[in-house]
């Protein structure tokens, strides 16, 4: 018989297929792509020496086999969730783990309240809060244990570390995209608004930068870059933003780069916590877990 440890990790796809008789299905409760599940249903086959499927037309359905062992893996899932449920609840009697996370408005809307969230239900933290700022200064360190800024060193009494360095560039809906006149020689944005949360000084270093004529465009300024942002998926204009605050919309086609060109920002996105803390695991952890978000 194979080492169990050898196929464990494909159990949840295989329970999932098997439960919802569908590759695609399973493949969005796990939030994979159908070929990695596919990929995953195979090497478990491999692995038990028992085939697990078959064709039945253009679905696939459990041979005999493949739900006698459907039956022993959902039992045994079941045992398992049971005593992680009942050696949670041995450890309720532990000191309850709290953490405050001060985050840029944008950043947090973007992704990073979630990375939060799941750093916090991972660790068992019990209570987890979010506060909102954007520089350094603006932090609240009475109510806050680490803290993301966008702003410049130094940080007097804080240790810090670079999360992010930032690229400024155009995205908008693509149902603005047919009215940008990319083929004119001229390269102008006549009509088009640009949203900004400064004074337009960025949008004027781009517009160097791209050799775009932004005269004739209109200006609207907006309180925050996530503003900015929410304004552009809805059509209403380009706005001059980080990839960092906009992956997630670039992948799922809800925002596009009309302009290759970027410049760099005035700041970067550093993490924070006070001098005497750097060294405290938790923090360490979440710390880490951050950069290797931003960077994935």
């Amino acid at each position: 018989m194979a080492r169990p440890l050898i196929y464990l990790q494909y159990l949840p796809a295989f329970e999932a297929t098997a439960r919802l008789a569908s590759l695609r299905r399973a493949a969005e409760e796990l939030n994979l792509s159908p070929s990695a599940v596919s990929l995953q249903l195979k090497k478990l086959g491999e692995a038990t020496g028992i085939v697990l499927f078959e064709r039945a037309g253009r679905n696939i359905a459990l041979t005999p086999a493949g739900r006698d062992f459907a039956q022993a893996v959902a039992v045994s899932l079941g045992q398992l969730d049971g005593a992680a449920r009942d050696c949670r609840s041995r450890g309720a009697a532990t000191p309850q783990q709290s953490l405050a996370l001060s985050l840029p408005t944008a950043l947090g809307v973007a992704w990073l309240s979630a990375v939060a969230v799941e750093f916090a239900e991972n660790r068992n933290i019990a209570n987890l809060a979010i506060n909102e700022a954007i520089t350094a200064a603006e932090v609240d360190w009475q109510a806050s244990d680490v803290a993301i800024v966008y702003d410049n060193p130094p940080f007097p009494g804080r240790y810090w570390r670079l999360l992010s360095e930032v690229r400024l560039r155009t995205v908008c809906a693509p149902t603005l995209f047919p009215r940008l006149d990319l083929q004119h020689r001229e390269r102008k944005l006549n009509g088009i608004t640009l949203l900004h949360e400064d004074r337009g000084e960025e949008w004027a270093r781009w517009g160097v930068a791209a050799r775009v004529n932004l005269q004739g465009s209109a200006s609207v300024r907006v309180a925050s870059v996530a503003q900015a942002i929410a304004s552009a998926v809805q059509g209403q204009g380009l706005a001059l933003v980080s990839d960092v605050l906009t992956r997630n919309l670039l992948r799922e086609g809800r925002l596009i780069q009309p302009f290759a060109t970027s410049i760099n920002a005035a700041a970067a996105y550093y993490i924070l916590c006070p001098v005497d803390r750097a060294e405290e695991p938790l923090l360490q952890a979440l710390m880490e877990r951050l950069v290797e978000r931003v960077g994935s």
